[in-house]
């Protein structure tokens, strides 16, 4: 386990498999792996970091970018910046939904074929605690997470069945979400932590932005409670809930 960034799976522009597999890339981000992905597009390239990852049985699993701000609009430069919420998988398609400061919102996906899609990980985590929706220790040692949090070490939290908190429906398949963090705190002799917006949707897979999306600001504690704000983009304001999930708590290593 280090810092280095991997190479973990390539695909062509016809998505066939030219290095790694989809089994080992869904492997390291259930160990909580960060995860990128470089693509070749028609007259630039890039590289997106995703602040939020999901990953489910087998081989599912899926990039987000939560909070990626834009100022071109179909070609054009825009006078105010806007929100942009992305969904990258391994099927040649991404999700898009564009959220205006005016409010209006646009649903950008596609299909698009770009030249390679190159998905690197890096596999610099361990779980210091798990709890279940109940807040029963699992595994770990919650005195380890604390110490972590008082020692400024970098903290990341895995939500089990995040998709469909909109309606607390954790019916759908098995999968976890890792979030970052921006704020973990310690209270009532528990853990929490004040996260990156999140992206939630269907509680299914493969999902795209057009079944439920919503945005939310979520509070996540070692009890298994998960205060949420959550809202769909163009639909505001936020609604308030609360719900029970299972989660791990990880720290990065920093060699």
């Amino acid at each position: 386990m280090g810092s280095d960034w991997q190479l973990s799976l390539e695909q062509n522009r016809d998505l066939e498999i030219t290095h790694g597999t989809s089994v080992a890339t869904a492997e390291a981000l259930t160990r909580g792996a960060d995860l990128r992905v470089f693509l070749i597009a028609e007259g630039y390239e890039e590289t997106l970091y995703f602040q939020q990852t999901y990953v489910g049985e087998d081989d599912a699993f899926a990039g987000m970018m939560s909070h990626h701000h834009s100022h071109v609009h179909r070609g054009a430069q825009v006078d105010q910046p806007y929100f942009s919420f992305f969904k990258y998988d391994t099927s040649g398609s991404y999700s898009q939904v564009k959220w205006m400061l005016d409010n209006v919102t646009f649903d950008e996906s596609q299909r698009y074929q770009y030249g390679v899609y190159r998905w690197f990980t890096c596999d610099r985590w361990r779980v210091v605690y798990e709890n279940d929706a109940d807040g029963n220790c699992v595994a770990g040692d919650l005195d380890e997470l604390k110490y972590c949090v008082r020692h400024g070490q970098t903290i990341k939290v895995g939500v089990r069945q995040l998709f469909g908190i909109q309606n607390d429906d954790p019916g759908g398949p098995p999968h976890i979400s890792f979030l970052s963090v921006m704020q973990p705190l310690i209270e009532k002799d528990h853990v929490g932590a004040n996260c990156d917006f999140v992206l939630t949707g269907a509680p299914q897979w493969p999902f795209t932005w057009r079944e439920d999306l919503r945005v939310g600001m979520l509070w996540p504690w070692t009890s298994g409670r998960i205060v949420c704000h959550l809202v769909r983009p163009g639909h505001l304001p936020f609604q308030r809930t609360e719900v029970r999930r299972a989660m791990q708590w990880l720290v990065a290593s920093e060699g």
